[in-house]
């Protein structure tokens, strides 16, 4: 029973080790290494058939299902960035009233997760002598995780039908780190139109 005792002891050990030793890739990234683009678009849809859209002022913000806008100086960059960005690719922006064929949002998410692991436990049964033992019973980590991340969207006010909701001919997402710092904001909103060169007038 002693030499088992050890043994065990002795596992758990060298496990603990190489776990410590083993590399993780994750930390030598550099900012940018981190900085996720994601596009999508309708195949369907004809880019080159719209002439105008219509650009939100403020940046939705959804948290956990929740709503609301937000005006800080980040977010009129990003509004900004898109606005000219469409208007150098040929669109004409126009208020909500011209009845602009592009509808254009641009939200904050940030989405929350909370979880539970098993911890792992080597003592986790009985054992003892004569009979009698110990047990110690399995444990639990809660954990909460929490990502931001930026949001774009096109919808298609031209054929939109009345009663419906207008169908989105493209999306966008940011997802990383850095993607809020007020010195790469314009960078970031190009890279995503860079990825959308079908995007034009």
């Amino acid at each position: 029973m002693k030499v088992k005792f050890q043994a065990l002891i002795l596992g758990a050990l060298v496990a603990v080790m190489a776990a410590a030793c083993a590399p993780n890739p994750l930390e030598d990234l550099t900012v940018e290494e981190t900085q996720v683009f994601i596009t999508n678009y309708e195949p369907t849809t004809n880019f080159g058939s719209y002439q105008t859209f219509s650009l939100a002022d403020s940046v939705y913000v959804i948290q956990n299902q929740r709503t609301g806008v937000s005006t800080t100086s980040q977010d009129f960059q990003v509004l900004d960035r898109v606005s000219s960005t469409l208007t150098q690719r040929g669109y004409k922006k126009v208020t909500r009233e011209a009845k602009p064929d592009l509808g254009v949002n641009i939200a904050r998410i940030s989405e929350t997760q909370t979880g539970v692991v098993s911890n792992f436990n080597p003592w986790n049964s009985y054992w003892g002598f004569g009979g009698g033992g110990f047990y110690y019973p399995p444990t639990y980590s809660f954990y909460q995780t929490t990502e931001t991340y930026w949001y774009m969207e096109i919808v298609d006010l031209k054929n939109a039908l009345t009663g419906q909701q207008p169908k989105v001919v493209w999306n966008a997402q940011i997802r990383g780190n850095g993607i809020f710092d007020a010195a790469s904001l314009k960078s970031l909103v190009d890279k995503v139109f860079t990825q959308s060169a079908y995007l034009k007038k």
